[in-house]
């Protein structure tokens, strides 16, 4: 794909991603269920966002190229999508993370992780009520409009589509590495909250650059499984930092007159819980200067334009031939296995 004309390789490679998101859909338009919080431990949510992130994150990427193709309102309607779900996912996670902590408890921080998670379960059952109605609404038209407009087209006569999808891709790929090495660099303690956001977004955004342009070389495949190494530490870290913010209202202090306000939970119970979140927050946060400082993470070290060439090192013959049979560009496994929770 890399070595065919850069347009015309665009436009295919946001089709079959805009078929994923269609695919991964599919669970949102039928009628929706009586409870919507008893489909919190399923991956509907999850499958439907990552297709999304990929496509917009594809979009993003390819815009020179895609920019006549997809008007703005196209896209703005599949960000207003995007959210949505993200708003349900992000519940559905802190569930997750309060459900099952992945350490021992006090029975003092077990107590406010049970309401909390109660209160997040009723969080995702609203935001999952309201994405799948506006999936319902806007996802078919916008789906159908999206269509056309990235159908299969002859471009090859085009004068400025001469040049090869790797080519085009490089100096994207070039600024996305430097983006993720001084997001990475402006973080040095885990109260960074912004600076933390930060790289964990451009960390993302690089690691689907690359997963899109397939890793052909080696040194693509090692750079992908790094990156998300990388993610998954740094979206634990930011899920950490997310459940201490919604603790802070619950430690301020009880005012007004007794019985003039709802019934709280004891703040030795939310201090407990605020404390085995600060662990597994610590935790986190060394996970990720540990892989951002390891040897894997060196070539994000070097210098963007040498190792944007490096990671769009062309396949080999024998890899062309056996790609030729299957789908191209087609999502590995694991892109969507449980463990990659965040897409």
């Amino acid at each position: 794909m890399l070595e065919l004309p850069a347009r015309g390789a665009a436009r295919t490679i946001a089709r079959l991603r805009l078929e994923r998101a269609i695919e991964k859909a599919a669970p949102l338009l039928v009628a929706p269920v009586a409870d919507a919080a008893t489909t919190i431990g399923n991956e509907e949510v999850h499958g439907f966002r990552v297709a999304l992130r990929r496509l917009r994150s594809w979009v993003r990427a390819a815009d020179g190229l895609l920019r006549d193709d997809l008007p703005r309102p196209l896209r703005a309607a599949l960000r207003r999508i995007a959210r949505r779900a993200g708003a349900a996912r992000d519940a559905q996670v802190q569930w997750m993370w309060l459900t099952a902590p992945g350490e021992p408890m006090s029975m003092p921080a077990a107590r406010a992780a049970r309401w909390l998670a109660a209160d997040r379960l009723a969080a995702y059952a609203a935001a999952r009520e309201r994405l799948q109605r506006r999936t319902a609404a806007q996802w078919p038209p916008l789906t159908a409009a999206l269509a056309t407009a990235l159908a299969p087209q002859d471009v090859s006569a085009a004068t400025d589509d001469n040049e090869p999808l790797a080519e085009h891709l490089a100096p994207v790929l070039e600024r996305h590495l430097a983006s993720a090495r001084r997001a990475l660099d402006r973080v040095e303690h885990r109260t960074q909250v912004t600076a933390i956001h930060r790289a964990r977004i451009e960390v993302k955004r690089l690691r689907y650059l690359v997963d899109a342009i397939g890793a052909p070389s080696t040194a693509g495949v090692r750079t992908l499984r790094h990156l998300r190494a990388l993610q998954d530490a740094l979206g634990d870290l930011h899920d950490a930092q997310v459940i201490a913010m919604l603790l802070e209202p619950l430690l301020a202090p009880h005012r007004g007159r007794r019985g003039s306000s709802p019934p709280r939970l004891p703040l030795r119970d939310v201090r407990a819980l605020r404390a085995a979140v600060r662990r597994r927050e610590l935790a986190a946060f060394r996970r990720a200067l540990d892989l951002a400082g390891s040897h894997a993470a060196a070539a994000l070290r070097g210098d963007p334009a040498v190792v944007a060439r490096a990671l769009l090192a062309g396949p080999t013959a024998r890899q062309v031939a056996s790609r030729a049979t299957a789908a191209p560009i087609a999502l590995s496994p694991n892109d969507h296995a449980p463990a990659d929770r965040r897409g």
